[in-house]
This record gives structure tokens, sequence and C-alpha cells, in this order.
């Protein structure tokens, strides 16, 4: 659901520079003029240089930069910059004026779903998790070879969904659903949905059902490998899945966005 959302007073306005991906990063310079107008400031840098100003605001583009504040849990509200999928971001060349709006109050906020994602042993339910992570969009189980296929078993909240060979299989967020996973005909969810959508990748048979299921108590295990089987959230590797391991998905968050409305924006 979304609400309306205000920066306060001496706003500070954390740009969170991108990992190492090939992302364009935001020029700073062209927002401190607005920012100041507004009685605030502006701080950027690396997530965690900017978290310790303790900022009202984070931007930050692309969906990696998205990712990387969902895993590292932040509570902050963040503006998306540039194309993401299944998410309301705002072009590079609105980005000034966005930000201007939104510490006018005109944006509203939106929690999306964080999953976590937990290696474990399927021998031994007290043991630690072998790894663990969190992700914004999507948890896929991938061979690592092309064109081998391996058998795969879905639970929900204890109770058997279905058993498959593919290739792999992705269960997505309703983020999630507009990116990858649509390429593989997971079903399509709205942001008010609280589920996942789970789908098989390449499958064996022609005919293959995709699921929605509750965005908690999901199990995915291999039941029969042809080859290694990595586990990857948001596109980082995780680890390697083996008959003896599960993989669990629940919900262990949110990650707040905000969205100006078109109406409100001008081209810098």
């Amino acid at each position: 659901m979304d609400a309306a959302w205000s920066a306060g007073d001496s706003p500070v306005v954390g740009v969170v520079d991108p990992e190492a991906d090939g992302t364009e990063g935001v020029a700073v310079d062209r927002l401190e003029g607005a920012v100041a107008d507004a009685g605030g400031t502006v701080v950027d840098g690396g997530l965690e240089g900017v978290l310790a100003a303790d900022p009202s605001l984070l931007v930050t583009p692309g969906e990696a930069g998205l990712s990387a504040l969902a895993r590292a849990g932040v509570d902050t509200p963040v503006l998306p910059v540039g194309p993401v999928c299944g998410i309301e971001s705002v072009d590079r060349d609105r980005l000034l004026d966005a930000v201007r709006q939104a510490l006018r109050g005109t944006a509203t906020r939106r929690e999306r779903p964080v999953l976590e994602v937990s290696l474990e042993s399927r021998s031994d339910a007290t043991s630690d998790p072998i790894a663990r992570e969190r992700a914004l969009f999507d948890v896929t189980l991938i061979t690592d070879e092309p064109a081998r296929i391996s058998e795969y078993a879905v639970h929900s909240r204890g109770s058997a969904v279905a058993t498959f060979r593919a290739d792999g299989v992705v269960a997505a967020t309703p983020a999630g659903t507009h990116g990858y996973a649509s390429a593989v005909d997971a079903p399509q969810l709205s942001a008010a949905v609280d589920a996942v959508a789970v789908a098989p990748i390449g499958p064996f048979v022609t005919q293959t059902r995709q699921w929605v299921l509750p965005n908690d108590g999901l199990d995915v295990t291999v039941e029969r490998e042809e080859s290694d089987v990595q586990l990857v959230a948001d596109g980082d590797a995780v680890g390697t899945v083996t008959v003896d391991r599960r993989v669990t998905v629940s919900v262990t968050g949110q990650l707040s966005t905000l969205s100006v409305p078109d109406r409100h924006l001008e081209a810098d």
C-alpha cells in the first residue's frame, strides 16, 4: 500500500555509488543546489559511509544498487534511478526534479518484500545454515552446465507442490516477476500481493506449470543432479545445492521505495 512520506527538517540525501558492475553513477553536484534549497545536505560514497551520515533519503541507480540496499537491511526509503524492472523509478533526466519534489512531500512510499534465502542441511535441521543471503527480486537454482537437467522438488508450508525435471527453478517477488522470471513465463504479480511466483527453467516436458505461493515457508530441494546446481540470489552466487541440502525462502523484511508522480516532474 502506498503511503505519504515526508523528509522532515534538515534532510540528508544519501547518494550510494554503484558497485563495479558498469552502472553509471549519479551526478551529485547537480543535486546539491536543490537539496540546499530545502535546508538539507547531500552525502555520497559507499553504502557504509553514506549510512553513517543517518540519511533521510537514499538515491541509488539500477537493480544492483537496490539489491545491495536490500542485502544490507536498510530501513531508509530509497529513490531508484534508471531502468528497474518491477519497481517505479525515475529517469536520470528527471532526477533533480524528483529529489526536489520528494523533499517537498509529493512522493509516496511503498514497502517491497525482501526474501531471506538459506542453504541448509537436509539431515541436520539443528545445524547453522551453510550460507544465507537476501534477495529483493529473485532466488534461482540453476545447473552450472547448459542443458544439464536435474530434478527439483518444491514444498510450501510443509506441503508438496511439485517435482519436475528442468535446468533450474526460480522464485520471484512481485518486483522480480517483471524481470528474469518473466522470461520463463512465471506469473507477473502485483506489488499488492504477498506471494512469490515459482517457475521451472528449461523444463524437460513442454507442458509444465508455474505457481503463485505464499512468500514464507518455501522449500526447494534437488532430488537428482546431473551437474552442479548453484543457488543465486539477485544475480549473486550463494552456494552449491546438492541432494543432501535444501533451500528455504521466507520474507525477512522490507525495502521502502519512493515514487514521484509524473505530473510533478519536469526534465532537467
